[in-house]
C-alpha cells in the first residue's frame, strides 16, 4: 500500500487551519520562480557549445538542404526545434532561434508538471518544488546550451507522472519514449522504469514503450549511419583511462559517478538521497500517488547510472557537474520540498535538511556562475591531469571558486543575482531554522540544563 493514497476530493486536499498559510506567500513564491526563470535567460551565455554545435549542423542539413548527415547525436529532439530555427533564420540566424530551445522545453515541462500535480497535491509543495528547481540545482548550464538532456529530463519525467496519473498514459509512454530516443543511453533507463511497471501491473504490454525506443533508436542509426562511434578518452595517470567505449570496470564507475568530489551525485544532487517516507506519510492523503512518482523517478536515475559507469567518458567531459545525470534534478527537488513541508521531523533530520538546501542553493549559484572555469591544473598545459578535476575536492567545479576566490571578479548584475539566491535561501530556510531553534531549545531545557545546577555536581 503506498504511503499517498487516492484521495481526490478536495476538502482531504486543504491543510488544516494551523497550517494554512496567508495568500500573499503564493504571491511571493510566484514571483521568485518566475524570476529564477529570467535569471536563466539574462544571468547566464546563452548558446549552442560543444555537441550543440552538432545537433545544430545536423538539424541545419536537414532543414537546409534536405539530408540527413551520419551524426552519433539523436535528430529527435532538434526536430522539435525546427520552429525556432526556422524563425530565426528568418529575423538573424538559425542559431539565434535555437539558444533558447532548452529554456523553452524546460519551462513547457515545468508548466506541465505544475499543471499535473495541481489540485492533487498542495500548492504550496508544488511552489517549493519548482522554486527549488530553478533556483537551486545544477541546471543553469545544460538549459543554456543547445545539449540533449534537457529535452530528455522533461520528455521521460513529465511521461511518467502522466502515467502514474492515469489519465491518458499512452501520451505519457510517448513522451518518455521520445525523450529517450533523444539520449539512446537512456533507453536502458526507460526499460527499468517500463520493467517495474510492468512487474507492479502483471500487464506484458507494458515492456512495448521500451521496444519502441529500442527499434526508433536503432532505425535512426541505420538511416543516418551514425551512432556511437567508440572513440576513447586521452591516457593519464588514472589506472584505467585510455580505454575505448564502454570498458571502464563498472564498480569504480558506480563509486565515481556518486561520489567522485567534481562529478558525484551526492554532491552536485544532494536532495536526491533524503529520504522521503516519513515526510510522504505526515503529508497526508493526496489525489495522486507521490511515492509511486519518485520511485520511478529514482529508478530511471538508476539506471543511467548503470548506463554510464562502463563508459570510458562517465564523467561528461568538459561540462559543469554530472549532466548525463540532470533528470536528478527533479527527484531531489521534490525530496528537498516534502522535507521542508515536514513539520514532525526531528532535530537531526532538519539539521540534515538544512544543511542539503543551503548545498543546493550554493549549487544553483554556482553552475550559474563558473560553469566554465577550468583550472589550469586540469586543463591547458602538458603537465595538465583532468582527473583533478573529477575527483579532488580543491579542483571541482563546486569549490574551485573558493579556492581561486572568484567573488572578487563578479558584476554588479552577477551580485544581483547572488542576491535573489539569498532571498531563496531565507524564503525556504527561515521555517526550517525556526523550528530548529525550538528543539535547540527544548533539547536544552530537557537535556542540559538539568546538569547544570548546583545540586547535581559535587566533588
Amino acid at each position: 500500500m503506498s504511503l499517498t493514497t487516492m484521495a481526490p476530493a478536495a476538502e482531504n486536499l486543504s491543510e488544516p487551519p494551523a497550517r494554512r498559510r496567508p495568500p500573499w506567500t503564493t504571491v511571493v513564491e510566484t514571483l521568485l520562480i518566475v524570476a529564477g526563470l529570467a535569471r536563466l535567460v539574462w544571468g547566464q551565455q546563452v548558446a549552442a557549445v560543444a555537441d550543440g554545435q552538432d545537433r545544430l549542423h545536423s538539424l541545419s542539413l536537414l532543414l537546409g538542404e534536405g539530408r540527413l548527415n551520419d551524426s552519433e547525436y539523436s535528430i529527435v529532439g532538434p526536430l522539435f526545434s525546427a520552429p525556432l530555427w526556422l524563425l530565426g533564420r528568418a529575423v538573424a540566424t538559425p542559431e539565434a532561434g535555437i539558444r533558447y530551445f532548452n529554456l523553452v522545453v524546460f519551462t513547457a515541462g515545468l508548466v506541465a508538471l505544475g499543471l499535473l500535480l495541481r489540485g492533487l497535491v498542495p500548492g504550496a509543495l508544488i511552489r517549493r518544488f519548482m522554486l527549488i528547481t530553478v533556483a537551486a540545482s545544477m541546471l543553469a548550464p545544460d538549459v543554456g546550451h543547445y545539449g540533449s538532456e534537457p529535452f530528455t529530463m522533461m520528455g521521460v519525467m513529465v511521461g511518467i507522472v502522466v502515467v502514474v496519473r492515469g489519465r491518458r498514459r499512452g501520451w505519457g509512454w510517448a513522451a518518455a519514449v521520445l525523450g529517450a530516443v533523444n539520449t539512446p543511453a537512456t533507453v536502458a533507463g526507460l526499460g527499468l522504469v517500463s520493467l517495474v511497471e510492468t512487474w507492479r501491473h502483471r500487464r506484458l504490454r507494458l515492456l512495448v514503450p521500451v521496444a519502441v525506443a529500442a527499434a526508433l533508436v536503432l532505425v535512426e542509426i541505420l538511416a543516418r549511419k551514425g551512432g556511437y562511434a567508440g572513440d576513447r578518452g586521452a591516457k593519464d595517470v588514472m589506472p584505467f583511462s585510455g580505454r575505448p567505449g564502454f570498458s571502464y570496470p563498472l564498480f569504480f564507475g558506480v563509486l565515481a559517478i556518486l561520489f567522485a568530489f567534481g562529478r558525484g551525485l551526492v554532491w552536485y544532487l544532494p536532495g536526491m538521497f533524503l529520504p522521503t517516507r516519513r515526510a510522504l506519510a505526515d503529508l497526508g492523503p493526496t489525489g495522486i500517488d507521490l511515492a509511486r512518482i519518485q520511485r520511478l523517478w529514482l529508478i530511471f536515475v538508476g539506471g543511467l547510472v548503470l548506463v554510464y559507469a562502463p563508459w570510458w567518458a562517465w564523467y561528461a567531459g568538459m561540462s559543469w557537474g554530472p549532466r548525463f545525470f540532470l533528470a536528478g534534478i527533479l527527484p531531489a527537488a521534490l525530496a528537498l520540498a516534502l522535507r521542508l513541508g515536514h513539520r514532525q521531523a526531528g532535530l537531526g533530520a532538519n539539521l540534515i535538511t538544512l544543511a542539503v538546501l543551503v548545498l543546493s542553493v550554493w549549487i544553483g549559484l554556482n553552475s550559474l556562475f563558473w560553469h566554465e572555469l577550468w583550472p589550469a591544473a586540469c586543463f591547458g598545459t602538458p603537465q595538465s591531469v583532468e582527473a583533478l578535476c573529477w575527483h579532488s575536492p580543491e579542483y571541482s567545479s563546486l569549490w574551485y571558486p573558493l579556492v581561486s576566490w572568484q567573488f572578487a571578479h563578479l558584476t554588479g548584475g552577477q551580485w544581483i543575482s547572488a542576491a535573489y539566491s539569498a532571498v531563496v535561501l531565507g524564503w525556504l530556510g527561515t521555517p526550517l531554522i525556526r523550528r530548529i531553534a525550538a528543539q535547540l531549545t527544548t533539547a536544552w531545557r530537557d537535556r542540559v540544563t538539568p546538569h547544570l545546577t548546583r545540586t547535581a555536581w559535587r566533588w
